[in-house]
């Protein structure tokens, strides 16, 4: 994901964010109920397509290729949303697929991997004029389709959990939404629950907003001219939203979340000059500070943990182990009663 590791002087982004998009171009998917047994490559969920600046101006259109696992009754569901500079495919034969598909599989689980617009990263798309949401919601979208087509994918609508990295941690925001469930729709996908039961996340930004990120990682000096640059840079930055911003612990309280970063968490406040020296994509702080408003929601620790350390530079294989086994530990029983793998 080069794109997503450069670094920065002042902001949340890399460069290639900044770009101008292309006009979105004609010829988008058309989402329909999908057939019985369907898996494979691009199933629509959606209608939209973009121009993705990470992948040099690429179509892109909101699919998602599903990755059935053999089994006679429901299974749970991993869904996953990637880092920047990556499409959603996954070969067979590379580390993210052994990492993360291969895993899922063996242990039982469906796997989906979805094709997304991001609020920050795709800031420049213009939204709809019917859904000022948007781009925030691609993720909540493709739950509820999968959901509405769960007997033609033979999956359990009660177990569903999301697995992101990087530009992929939208999936964090996303599980920490009201959900979008209307019960009340004539659109039986609009019906679907956007609620999941646990998020596994590297390198995670916990949140979008340069002023929230100023006033908890910058020295009160420096948070004034960190945020004006941000906002500059950023015209859009009132839309991007936070998910520590977002934690809860009411009625349907906030899942729980495992968060993985890949450098050493720093633990106290920088100037800009020492920020420019980082990463403020992938800052290993926006881990402990998200759990610590979990902390302070839930009245303890044990519903949002976090490890931050340099091993997982690099390797999928370690960043992501474990994982299934995270998701197993939060299935609810099925329908037909018992748990699930």
């Amino acid at each position: 994901m080069p794109a997503a590791r450069c670094r920065l002087r002042i902001g949340l982004l890399c460069a290639a964010a900044a770009l101008v998009l292309f006009a979105a171009p004609a010829g988008a998917c058309t989402p329909t109920p999908l057939p019985m047994g369907a898996q494979g490559p691009d199933l629509c969920y959606a209608d939209r397509t973009w121009s993705e600046p990470t992948l040099g101006g690429r179509e892109l259109q909101q699919q998602f290729d599903f990755y059935r696992a053999p089994a006679t009754t429901p299974t749970p569901l991993i869904v996953w949303a990637h880092p920047n500079g990556m499409s959603k495919a996954l070969p067979a034969n590379s580390p993210m697929h052994q990492a993360l598909v291969a895993p899922a599989l063996r242990a039982g689980f469906s796997f989906a991997s979805v094709e997304f617009r991001h609020p920050v990263t795709n800031e420049a798309l213009a939204n709809s004029d019917v859904d000022p949401r948007v781009p925030h919601y691609d993720l909540a979208y493709a739950l509820q389709f999968i959901r509405a087509n769960a007997d033609a994918l033979n999956i359990d609508k009660r177990n569903v959990f999301l697995v992101g990295q990087s530009r992929g941690t939208l999936a964090v925001w996303t599980a920490l939404q009201d959900d979008l469930r209307d019960p009340d729709s004539t659109d039986p996908v609009a019906r679907q629950s956007t609620r999941v039961n646990a998020v596994y996340a590297v390198n995670a930004q916990t949140t979008y907003s340069g002023a929230e990120f100023a006033e908890r990682f910058i020295v009160p000096a420096d948070r004034a001219k960190f945020v004006a640059a941000f906002n500059r840079q950023h015209p859009k930055h009132a839309q991007f939203g936070s998910a520590i911003a977002s934690v809860s612990a009411g009625q349907k309280p906030d899942p729980p979340l495992r968060l993985i970063y890949d450098s050493p968490e720093v633990g106290r406040l920088l100037t800009l000059e020492q920020i420019s020296q980082r990463d403020p994509i992938h800052y290993p702080d926006f881990g402990p500070a998200l759990c610590t408003t979990y902390a302070q929601a839930f009245g303890n620790s044990a519903r949002c943990t976090y490890d931050a350390d340099s091993r997982y530079q690099g390797d999928p294989g370690a960043a992501f182990a474990g994982y299934v086994d995270f998701f197993k530990r939060h299935l609810r029983p099925s329908a037909s009663g018992g748990e699930r793998p």
